[in-house]
């Protein structure tokens, strides 16, 4: 008899615990208050925003994701790396479109899916649609080459490293200290 109380209690327990941290799913929550923090988090990192405005009944859309799947893609190391990446259902043309109108989007059925970069201050820097990214001569399949050159040519320049050091390596002889340095960033 006690392994089945205990067995009812640690499962009351743990519903108990699940029902106390309730969080609305990341792909359910408000696109904008997604779209902010991405900016927040490009600012801190020093990257750039790109928002792929999606259908999830869009047989191109479906398509996009396996391509950016591809090993050729993958190496840009656009999702998350390079780019806060913000997924926004625009359902059949009716959600989020005052969000799109925003960033200069026009959507259409035919361009999903629609592809823009942000700098860290939320300023457009480039606009990419479907047929953009479409294999010459084969109508509805994507070119990994040139999905990955829109990501790389695009992505946020390497920040300077030569000037700030210079300066640390200047000031520690003259202060009698030495310069840490540190390797972080994927460039």
């Amino acid at each position: 008899m006690l392994p089945r109380v205990l067995t009812v209690v640690l499962a009351a327990a743990i519903q108990t615990t699940a029902a106390q941290v309730v969080r609305p799913p990341i792909n359910q929550s408000d696109a904008n208050e997604r779209l902010t923090r991405a900016l927040e988090l490009a600012d801190i990192d020093d990257i750039r925003v790109l928002i792929k405005w999606v259908a999830s009944d869009n047989e191109l859309c479906k398509k996009f994701a396996l391509t950016t799947a591809q090993p050729e893609v993958r190496k840009t190391r656009f999702d998350g790396i390079e780019y806060h990446v913000v997924s926004i259902d625009v359902g059949k043309l009716d959600r989020n479109l005052d969000l799109a109108r925003r960033y200069g989007v026009e959507l259409a059925d035919a361009s999903l899916p629609m592809l823009t970069v942000l700098d860290q201050r939320g300023t457009v820097i480039a606009q990419a649609s479907a047929p953009d990214f479409m294999s010459a001569g084969q109508p509805g399949v994507f070119d990994p080459a040139k999905v990955a050159a829109f990501f790389t040519l695009h992505q946020a320049p390497a920040p300077d490293a030569a000037a700030p050091f210079e300066t640390a390596v200047k000031r520690a002889k003259t202060e009698g200290k030495m310069v840490f340095v540190w390797f972080s960033a994927p460039w």
